[in-house]
């Protein structure tokens, strides 16, 4: 299992991680997501669609229906990307295929679907450490 570093912030209180997803120049293009642990699958800007390679699943546009509170719906265009996890170490994990969802946003979180469903996830508040042990 690889074991990757989180930055952990305490207000407001959130885990994050370096994301390296592939792009169509056959280049990464990196960025920072939060660990998510009630996002169902991971989210990212629609406009990285223009940038990186991804093959649409076959619910490519969907809609999603928030719980809670705000009650909310969102449409999104659901596709494979490929991407690894790095810690500010430079600790990576091997490329992989996640499910994600793309929409208008500027939020970028890594939820369950392909990812936390095969991790264990450790968070330390207090000490403000924390770690992701992923087998990929």
């Amino acid at each position: 299992m690889t074991q990757i570093q989180l930055r952990i912030y305490y207000d407001p209180s959130e885990c994050q991680v370096f994301c390296n997803i592939a792009r169509k120049d056959g280049t990464l293009e990196k960025l920072t997501a939060t660990i998510d642990t009630g996002a169902a699958v991971s989210l990212f800007p629609r406009e990285l669609l223009d940038l990186i390679a991804y093959r649409p699943t076959d619910d490519a546009s969907i809609i999603i229906d928030q719980a809670g509170i705000a009650k909310q719906s969102f449409q999104a265009v659901e596709a494979v990307i490929t991407i690894s996890l790095e810690d500010a170490a430079g600790n990576l994990t091997q490329p992989f295929e996640i499910t994600a969802w793309f929409t208008d946003t500027e939020t970028r979180l890594i939820g369950f679907k392909d990812v936390l469903d095969q991790s264990i996830l450790h968070i330390d508040m207090p000490q403000r450490s924390g770690w992701l042990e992923i087998d990929k």
